[in-house]
């Protein structure tokens, strides 16, 4: 047990029947919640009307005057939460997701029991609670670095990203990394968040916490190839120009590779493969996509001020030390004692080189 305190958040968008059953679900927790912030995109279905009847203390209403997208609808949700409220962590999700009423205290236990946790997700399974994994909610794993937290009586897998269906981070982590990127309108905005705060410490896939995600379809995340449904192209443009910028906060390297790709791959299956629909409209979507994703940079939000000194990168501190320690053969069980034991900054005066590295990183912090 433990006495932290949470606010889930659902961003909705003309779903009410469906925000209605979200709602219902959190609400039910059996423990740990305090608030539920609930971002009204602008529907015209009913929603603020229904909302407006809700008299429960522990729901907050932001009705936006415009259609902010999802990603800015939790952008606005994690701001309202550093602001008006003062809970622990903050609980984002669809309003098509439908938390089971043990998931919140899973994932805060999870939390509790483990240190360096940066973010943590559940289990999401499509349509029923027995049902298929939902595909687009499927994290990536980090390779070889799970297993140990399996050891305990609520394991978890390590995940470097998720997406905002049933996914958990703290107040303390919004101050070092920033808020949601609002101008990802839809689609991408999730990854690029989570990729943020797994370079700073480790995400996991909780096990025992599960949400259902009731989707229209079980697709895989951005899969223009077998898109049939024509009321959903104009979200693939976002996809594409997303896409390059999570792509480009890892590396410009990772920038290149997903960028050429995306031209290399997915753009002739698309020219050349038989009985794809919309074929030249989606060829167009991924040539505007990624040439927008290469001049698209907007900065990063912070509610209380940028930190004044770098956070500490995972991804910066491991090659700082191939670069301080160039004849020494890192193992799995060597990297993971380095991220728990050095700072970057320890790392200097070993070799010009990673003297130049943190140098060059410290700079490029600020300039930012």
């Amino acid at each position: 047990m433990t006495d932290k305190k949470v606010t889930a958040a659902i961003v909705t968008y003309n779903r009410l029947a469906l925000l209605k059953e979200s709602l219902a679900a959190v609400l039910a927790q059996t423990e740990y919640l305090s608030h539920v912030i609930v971002v009204n995109n602008m529907s015209d279905d009913g929603t603020k009307e229904y909302l407006a009847t809700i008299n429960d203390p522990r729901v907050v209403v932001y009705n936006s005057p415009e259609n902010l997208g999802g990603a800015g609808g939790f952008n606005q949700a994690v701001r309202l939460f550093m602001e008006q409220l003062d809970d622990d962590y903050v609980w984002l999700m669809d309003d098509d997701t439908m938390v089971e009423p043990d998931a919140l205290k899973y994932l805060v236990e999870f939390m509790a029991e483990h240190q360096h946790v940066g973010f943590v997700n559940s289990v999401v399974r499509w349509g029923a609670r027995n049902g298929n994994p939902s595909w687009m909610n499927v994290p990536a794993p980090r390779v070889f670095t799970w297993q140990t937290p399996l050891n305990c009586d609520n394991p978890g897998i390590e995940v470097i990203n998720s997406t905002f269906v049933s996914v958990m981070f703290s107040r303390a982590m919004v101050n070092n990394v920033g808020l949601p990127q609002k101008e990802y309108f839809i689609w991408g905005d999730d990854m690029e968040f989570t990729n943020r705060i797994a370079d700073v410490d480790r995400g996991y896939t909780v096990m025992k916490s599960v949400a259902v995600h009731k989707s229209k379809e079980n697709s895989m995340p951005g899969d223009i190839i077998r898109e049939k449904d024509g009321s959903r192209l104009w979200r693939y443009r976002y996809e594409f120009r997303n896409r390059v910028l999570t792509a480009r906060r890892i590396s410009k390297r990772e920038m290149r590779n997903v960028a050429w790709g995306a031209l290399r791959y997915e753009l002739p299956r698309v020219l050349l493969k038989r009985n794809i629909k919309f074929r030249w409209q989606k060829a167009g979507m991924i040539i505007n996509g990624v040439f927008k994703g290469l001049a698209f940079n907007p900065e990063i939000e912070y509610v209380n001020g940028k930190p004044k000194e770098p956070i500490r990168s995972i991804n910066a501190l491991l090659r700082a030390y191939q670069l301080a320690n160039p004849d020494e053969r890192v193992t799995l069980d060597r990297e993971l004692e380095i991220i728990d034991t050095y700072q970057l900054n320890d790392l200097r005066g070993k070799t010009a080189k990673a003297d130049q590295f943190i140098a060059d990183y410290n700079k490029n912090y600020q300039s930012k």
